[in-house]
């Protein structure tokens, strides 16, 4: 489960009500209740709502303050879940440190992100295994095994796997991650 106190403890150091915080994020006052208090989980759309709020990155929220080498081993990537998906997300890079940000991201069969996201920076995306489908505002793009692409974080964007099978996809990003 994911652990909402980190949201209710970066809200409080900003000063932020419930409510404050959700005008600046667009989630309601009573789902950040919930996550804050271990109730539900959020969506990952949700998390990079909060994000954007908050003005931190995905990874200040996600990870912990113990990493502070400049190295992340395989066998020690922070590798995140979220309910509703079969998704898996695995931060290549060290938690809260510099401003840049790597995941990997592994996508099932038909999984796809519901709602179109945006934040401050740049993406850059390649395909490792597999193909998947990236909306950018109105247009839609089918990448291929190899095929890499990149646009400001601040288009609407969102990327499904139409395939029946598991899409593996690296991701740099810079700036705040919603």
């Amino acid at each position: 489960m994911f652990d909402g106190k980190k949201i209710r403890q970066l809200r409080i150091e900003q000063n932020l009500s419930l409510k404050d915080l959700s005008e600046k994020s667009g989630v309601s006052l009573s789902m950040i209740s919930q996550i804050e208090r271990r109730n539900t989980d959020p969506t990952l759309t949700t998390l990079y709502k909060l994000c954007k709020g908050l003005d931190v990155s995905i990874s200040t929220l996600l990870g912990t303050d113990e990493q502070t080498t400049q190295i992340v081993r395989k066998n020690e990537r922070k590798t995140v879940t979220f309910p509703k998906s079969n998704s898996k997300y695995q931060l290549l890079t060290p938690i809260n440190e510099g401003t840049i940000e790597m995941i990997m991201i592994h996508l099932e069969a038909g999984q796809e992100d519901q709602q179109l996201v945006e934040h401050s920076g740049e993406e850059c995306g390649y395909v490792v295994k597999g193909e998947m489908t990236i909306f950018l505002g109105n247009q839609e793009y089918i990448l291929r095994e190899g095929d890499s692409i990149r646009f400001k974080s601040t288009t609407p964007h969102r990327f499904f796997n139409h395939t029946d099978e598991t899409v593996i996809s690296i991701w740099a990003m810079t700036g705040r991650v919603l």
